[in-house]
């Protein structure tokens, strides 16, 4: 039997140090902390292939950080104080108008609402519950030939596209269903009920109050967000998805007093699951969010505890809900 001879003393010395190079390589991998908030979001605008981003971020109570990634423009550095569209973000603002209204006692959540339809409460729109369903028929508000082609010439307002809507395909309040239409139809409520257009009682009762005043309806961005969208698209966007402004903004509005019936859960969410509240989407550990998408737009809000986060960017991911769980987990970093 033959007996391996140990290697020699001057082979000893390299292995063993390629054996301890390898354990320390090993350790600082395991020990290496991730990724920092901002290089996750500029690893996130390679990978999605989009232009720039702003962020604000925070404890309530106390100016947020701002940062700016990228470009607003070919060629123009984003800036913290430029203004993007905010898509669905407008929902927890017209949210927000219509609570003030209850809170006011001109209105109460089952209150009927004519400007939708019949058996439609204004609880059902502001869940998502009054019965429209854009899987199963389609949304006017993001169909601009179909709206053409049944009679509605531009210029146009969601109104206009609200009386186009198809029928409801389920029965108010039976289960959730995204839909621009219950936003349009409120947004028609505040007005009337507030005797005055609604980004007006909006602008006077929520937003001046919280110092977000710059937020503005049917605004221009100063950020370029390509599209292929005719331009008369934008002012239909509506109380559901009209309003314009920068992250800074947004932060003061969504870090303002919050009606506790915005978190009210739905009698059929489950359990241990997140859930569509009153105009903000309820996590199981006390988060609310939204985030809003269009052509060449992807907004995020996220309210934790005494945290709050806005993120908006010029241009859109490829999936909507992944690009969400992606940046929540980028924000956890910043313990938000």
């Amino acid at each position: 039997m033959t007996i391996a001879s140990p290697p020699a003393p001057a082979l000893r010395r390299p292995l063993l140090l390629a054996l301890i190079l390898a354990m320390a390589t090993a350790g600082w991998l395991i020990s290496r902390p991730p990724p920092s908030f901002e290089a996750q979001i500029l690893q996130f605008l390679r990978d999605e292939r989009i232009s720039g981003a702003a962020a604000a971020y925070g404890h309530i109570g106390a100016p947020p950080t701002l940062l700016a990634f990228g470009e607003a423009a070919p060629g123009r550095p984003m800036k913290p104080e430029d203004r993007f569209r905010l898509a669905s973000l407008a929902k927890p603002i017209t949210a927000a108008a219509t609570l003030r209204l209850i809170e006011e006692g001109r209105l109460s959540l089952d209150d009927p609402a004519p400007e939708a339809g019949p058996g439609i409460t204004i609880r059902h729109l502001l869940q998502h519950s009054g019965g429209w369903d854009r899987t199963i028929s389609f949304d006017p508000l993001f169909d601009h030939r179909r709206a053409a082609a049944m009679g509605v010439a531009p210029p146009y307002r969601c109104e206009d596209l609200l009386k186009i809507a198809p029928p409801a395909e389920f029965a108010p309040g039976e289960r959730y269903a995204y839909t621009n239409n219950g936003y349009c139809a409120l947004g028609a409520i505040v007005g009337r009920l507030a005797e005055r257009p609604y980004e007006d009682y909006v602008r006077r009762e929520i937003l001046e109050p919280r110092g977000a005043q710059g937020l503005v309806y049917d605004g221009a961005p100063s950020v370029v967000h390509p599209s292929p969208w005719p331009a008369y698209v934008y002012p239909a966007l509506g109380p559901g998805g009209g309003w314009t402004g920068t992250v800074e903004d947004y932060w003061r509005f969504a870090a303002g007093p919050l009606d506790p019936r915005a978190t009210e859960r739905p009698s059929y969410a489950q359990e241990g699951r997140e859930y569509y509240g009153l105009g903000w989407r309820v996590w199981p550990d006390g988060a609310l969010s939204h985030f809003g998408a269009i052509h060449g737009a992807y907004s995020l809000v996220l309210r934790r505890d005494d945290q709050v986060a806005v993120l908006a960017f010029n241009g859109r991911p490829h999936n909507d809900d992944l690009a969400f769980a992606r940046l929540r987990a980028a924000l956890a970093q910043l313990g938000i």
